[in-house]
């Protein structure tokens, strides 16, 4: 259907109406974007032939949005948020995760399989996360910071999990040297951002801030590039977009920054979910109904009143509420 140009303005114009019937209906508009990329995916109208196009347009809106929230985080915020954050991810893998390896055996999964479906189970989605938490202005509310500390670890955890899962997929054994030198990467890229955020950045960006242009095209730079290094690095795009935006953080200018980069964000991140939509597969929908419902009865329960009870017996409650 044409070049890439028509086939953005083809799935934009979808993308609207749909956006206009969510809106009517009172739903949320991520809802209308899945649906549209479903609609415009192979499943039905099939218009979107250049996916890689589209699938780099959804990781540049992954790494925005994180970015941008990383700009909300000062490094004391994060420190005060270490106990709960780490208890409560901890909290998650031993029960949500342990019980989504239970049902999986239970539905005849193997060994493998299910230990996805348990990994699968504490994960939660950080781009559905922080999207709903940045429309609804609650990164900078306690509870906000603390749920995206959550799944910042799941993302780590989840880099040295699929390592281990890719490793006894191929019949290989992942030795200490292996997760040591990842964590010896990890922690030099900590070390790295840190010294340019104190000694190098402030100087940078008080240089350049003269000229909105500029600072906006320094933001952008940064924050793309140091999520690429840290992708190549073996972490994931969201973290490194997460750190990049972190490490400015505290600088005089991280309000006029994101200001200016939320209007590319909001665009990119539209297309991240309408690609979302047009990647998934109905084929054998039928056989996976019981099994999802379960999973999802699961998520629905007691997630949530694992995370409760872990932040409760911190006494978090009182300070803030989990919807």
């Amino acid at each position: 259907m044409g070049d890439v140009f028509t086939q953005l303005s083809v799935v934009l114009v979808v993308a609207t109406l749909m956006a206009l019937l969510m809106r009517r209906l009172k739903q949320p508009l991520i809802v209308g974007h899945i649906l549209t990329g479903i609609l415009v995916g192979p499943s039905l109208l099939h218009l979107i032939e250049d996916k890689e196009s589209f699938h780099t347009f959804s990781e540049i809106g992954i790494a925005l949005l994180l970015f941008i929230i990383g700009l909300e985080l000062s490094m004391s915020v994060v420190k005060k948020l270490g106990k709960p954050v780490f208890l409560t991810a901890a909290a998650t893998l031993m029960t949500v995760g342990t019980l989504g390896f239970l049902v999986g055996t239970a539905f005849g999964f193997t060994t493998i399989e299910s230990v996805l479906v348990g990994l699968a189970m504490f994960f939660s989605s950080t781009i559905i996360i922080a999207k709903v938490l940045s429309d609804k202005k609650e990164i900078t509310r306690l509870n906000g910071q603390i749920a995206i500390g959550v799944i910042l670890v799941e993302d780590i955890v989840a880099t040295f999990a699929l390592l281990f899962v890719a490793a006894a997929g191929s019949g290989n054994s992942l030795d200490a040297v292996d997760i040591g030198f990842l964590l010896v990467k990890g922690i030099g890229v900590i070390l790295v951002l840190a010294f340019l955020s104190i000694k190098v950045l402030p100087g940078v960006t008080k240089s350049i801030a003269r000229s909105q242009e500029l600072l906006f095209l320094f933001a952008l730079s940064w924050g793309l590039g140091i999520a690429t290094l840290i992708n190549f690095v073996g972490f994931s795009i969201e973290i490194g977009a997460l750190f990049a935006g972190v490490a400015l953080a505290h600088l005089p200018y991280v309000h006029q920054i994101g200001a200016r980069l939320k209007p590319l964000r909001d665009f990119f991140v539209i297309l991240f979910f309408i690609s979302l939509g047009e990647n998934l597969q109905f084929e054998n929908i039928a056989a996976a109904v019981v099994p999802a419902l379960v999973l999802s009865l699961i998520i629905i329960t007691l997630k949530p009143l694992v995370v409760m009870m872990s932040l409760g017996a911190l006494g978090y409650t009182r300070r803030t509420s989990f919807k």
